[in-house]
């Protein structure tokens, strides 16, 4: 079974109606349908923001019974988060600004050097276990967070998954930023399946999530 078969197979008929209805006859052109996000040159950027993408367990980290997100400690970035946080430092070394990054990201950011990386870090609840963002809360916060620093985003360069990417750039847009990916990066389309989340294993488990969140 081919990658677009399983993908509809793992929907639901009332969510297949409902991107039909939205799609209208144009299926191969609508945006809704769209993994190919839309691009700004480099040298329109202004900040960057990265989006990270799965995450793994530390050695001899095990999940949680509960399906809760473990602590921090348990946690690595895994090898999807370290290809973005090398093409964001690459683009950092050739335009220099501030780059808001989720923690999996900021984290080899930061072991790479790179300046001026804004860390957006979980939220805890009181009991202190980790609360999950969502694409939309990690923008929000970043935002909070770049303006506590005193600077404008400006034209955002988002960056993501291959496949991610242009969720997390119609996101971006729907919190009120100007945001597109830029050219000159190349988005990593490999999947991790070693991934502490199992819908970003591999390309038919996660395509059909993405698919829902729009």
């Amino acid at each position: 079974m081919d990658a677009a078969a399983a993908v509809v197979v793992a929907l639901a008929d009332d969510v297949v109606d409902g991107l039909g209805d939205r799609a209208g006859d144009d299926f191969e052109g609508t945006p809704l349908l769209s993994f190919s996000p839309p691009r700004i040159p480099d040298d329109a950027v202004d900040s960057l923001w990265v989006l990270a993408f799965g995450y793994r367990f530390a050695a001899g980290a095990e999940p949680a019974a509960d399906g809760a997100i473990p602590p921090m400690s348990a946690l690595r970035p895994g090898p999807v988060n370290e290809a973005l946080a090398r093409e964001a430092a690459a683009f950092a070394s050739r335009r220099p600004l501030p780059i808001v990054a989720q923690w999996e990201v900021a984290r080899v950011l930061t072991e790479l050097g790179v300046d001026e990386v804004i860390s957006v870090e979980p939220d805890h609840d009181d009991d202190g276990s980790v609360v999950y963002l969502s694409t939309m809360g990690v923008i929000e916060k970043g935002l909070r967070l770049l303006a506590e620093s005193g600077r404008e985003p400006g034209r955002a360069g988002v960056l993501g998954h291959a496949d991610h990417a242009w969720r997390c750039v119609a996101t971006a847009r729907s919190a009120g930023l100007d945001a597109a990916v830029p050219e000159g990066v190349e988005l990593p389309p490999d999947y991790d399946p070693e991934s502490g989340q199992p819908w970003t294993r591999s390309r038919e488990a996660y395509l059909p999530l993405d698919l829902i969140g729009r």
